[in-house]
C-alpha cells in the first residue's frame, strides 16, 4: 500500500518560516512506514526544495543563519471578503506549476492525506485537494489537522475531500485509513515507543522541528490548544534526546525548534532531563522556542541550563500587562513572574535584545490603552517586542466575545482582518505597531 502526504501552501497577507514543519503528517508517515507502507511527502512549504530554484525568476531572499527565513511567494487574487484591506494577498510556498510537476512523477497512491493549519488558510487546502483530485482520480483524499478539527462542518461541506478527520491520536488516524482503503493495521504491534519523525522524506533537512508534548496544562480563553488535544502528555525525555542525537549525528542538523505549548512545565521531569541528556551526548546545536516560554516555570538554574545548552533568543509569553485580563484569560502569568523571568535570563548571559516578548493585540474588548501600556511595560526591560494579532478561534471563550457568528466564514479568523470588524481601532493598532517597531530598532541599534 502506498500513501501520499501533502502539506499545502499558506494563502495570507503575510507568512514567515519560523522552523515550521507538518509534525502531524511526519508522525503519521512514521507509523505507516512501520506498518509496511510506502510513503511519500510533498511539503508545499519546503523552502529548501531542490527544484524550487528552477522556478524562481530572481534569487531567493536569504534566511537567517539558524534556518528560519521568508517563503517564496506569489501575489494572488484577494478573496472578496478582504477587498477593503489595503494589502497584497499571496500564496506562500512552492509555485503551483512545480507542485503539479512533482505530482506527475509520483506513483499512484492508495490514499492521499492532506494536512491543514490555520483555519483561515482553507482556500489553499481546497486548491490542493482540487489539483490532487484531477491528478489521481478515484483515489480517496482525507483532510485532517487544525482546520479540519476546528471547522469540521465547514471542511466536510466545502473542502472536496472524501473524508475529514476530526480527532487526534495515531489509532484513530489508522482506523480512518482502514475504512478508506481496506488496509489492516495491527495497532498493538506498532503502539509501543513512537518512531522517529520521518524527516528523511525531505530532499534536504536544514532544521528539525519537535513537539515533545501534546496539549497544554493551561486553558487560556484565546487559545484552542485544549480543543485539539484534551490531555497534556509529555514524551519521555530519553526519547527526545535520542531523536535530537539521531538528526544531529546522521543528518548534521544544527538547528532544532521546540513547538511545545508548555515546554518548561514539570521542568525537573522533562526539559531539565532533556538538557542534561544533551550535555551527556555532547550535542552542540542551536535550539529555538517560537511558541514562547512560560515565565512562571523559568528558574535561575533553568535559565543557566538553557543558555549553556544553546537555546537562542528565548521568547517569553506576557500577552498583556493588565493584571485583570491576565487573571480572566487563564492566569498563566503575572507581571512579577515576567520581570523575574527576564532577570533570570539576563543573569544567565542573554543580552536584552536577544530576549523576546509576545504581546497580544486586538483581543475582544481590549482597549488600545491596554496594548500601549503592555508595550511600554515590556520596553522598560529593554527586550524585543513581538506584537501578535489576535486570531479568533472557534470554540474558545474569546471567540464568543469577538462579534463573529459561530458559522462565520473562517476567512474572518484571519488576524489581519481587523478593518472588517474593528474599523474604529484599526489606525490605533497601526500606530501601536509602529511604536513597537521603533522600540525594537532602537534596541537592536544600541
Amino acid at each position: 500500500m502506498r500513501a501520499l502526504l501533502v502539506n499545502p501552501w499558506i494563502y495570507d497577507f503575510a507568512a514567515y518560516d519560523l522552523w515550521s514543519k507538518p509534525l502531524g503528517l511526519l508522525n503519521i508517515a512514521s507509523y505507516l512506514r512501520l506498518a509496511g507502507w510506502e510513503v511519500s511527502l510533498i511539503d508545499c512549504l519546503d523552502r529548501f526544495h531542490p527544484e524550487l530554484k528552477n522556478f524562481l525568476t530572481c534569487n531567493p531572499v536569504p534566511g537567517t543563519p539558524f534556518g528560519s527565513g521568508p517563503y517564496y511567494s506569489e501575489a494572488i487574487e484577494k478573496p472578496s471578503i478582504f477587498k477593503d484591506i489595503p494589502r497584497r494577498f499571496k500564496r506562500y510556498g512552492l509555485p503551483i506549476d512545480l507542485f503539479k510537476n512533482i505530482l506527475k512523477n509520483e506513483k499512484r497512491p492508495d490514499i492521499v492525506l492532506v494536512g491543514s493549519g490555520m483555519t483561515y488558510w482553507y482556500p489553499a487546502y481546497f486548491d490542493a485537494i482540487k489539483i490532487l483530485r484531477e491528478e489521481f482520480r478515484g483515489v480517496p483524499i482525507a483532510l485532517g489537522g487544525v482546520y479540519a478539527n476546528l471547522c469540521f462542518e465547514h471542511a466536510r461541506a466545502y473542502s472536496g475531500a472524501d473524508f475529514v478527520y476530526k480527532g487526534s491520536g495515531i489509532p484513530g488516524v489508522l482506523d480512518s485509513i482502514t475504512k478508506l482503503t481496506g488496509a489492516h493495521f495491527d495497532i498493538a504491534a506498532i503502539d509501543g515507543a513512537p518512531p522517529l519523525l520521518s524527516y528523511d522524506l525531505y530532499p534536504e533537512v536544514k532544521y528539525v522541528t519537535l513537539r515533545t508534548s501534546k496539549g497544554c496544562p493551561f486553558r487560556c480563553t484565546y487559545c484552542g490548544s485544549h480543543l485539539l488535544e484534551k490531555d497534556f502528555i509529555q514524551q519521555d525525555a530519553s526519547f527526545v534526546v535520542a531523536e535530537i542525537e539521531y538528526f544531529y549525528k546522521n543528518y548534521g542538523v544544527k538547528n532544532f525548534s521546540f513547538y511545545d505549548d508548555a515546554l518548561l512545565y514539570n521542568a525537573e521531569g522533562h526539559i531539565i532531563k532533556i538538557l542534561n541528556g544533551l550535555f551527556e551526548k555532547n550535542i552542540k546545536a542551536f535550539f529555538h522556542t517560537p511558541n514562547a516560554l512560560h515565565n512562571r516555570f523559568l528558574t535561575a538554574r533553568l535559565a543557566r541550563l538553557l543558555k549553556a545548552s544553546g537555546f537562542m533568543q528565548p521568547r517569553l509569553a506576557l500577552e498583556t500587562s493588565s493584571s485583570k485580563r491576565q487573571f480572566e484569560s487563564g492566569a498563566k502569568t503575572t507581571n512579577e513572574e515576567f520581570l523575574t523571568a527576564v532577570t533570570y535570563l539576563k543573569e544567565a548571559g542573554y543580552r536584552a535584545k536577544d530576549i523576546g516578548v509576545y504581546i497580544l493585540i486586538g483581543l475582544p474588548e481590549q482597549p488600545a490603552d491596554e496594548i500601549r501600556a503592555s508595550i511600554e511595560f515590556a520596553a522598560s526591560q529593554n527586550v524585543r517586542i513581538f506584537l501578535e494579532e489576535y486570531s479568533p478561534i472557534p470554540g474558545t471563550p474569546d471567540y464568543q466575545k469577538s462579534g463573529l457568528a459561530p458559522d462565520a466564514d473562517p476567512l474572518l479568523h484571519n488576524n489581519s482582518a481587523f478593518p472588517l470588524y474593528r474599523p474604529d481601532q484599526y489606525h490605533e493598532f497601526q500606530n501601536l505597531k509602529d511604536r513597537a517597531h521603533r522600540l525594537n530598532e532602537s534596541l537592536l541599534a544600541a
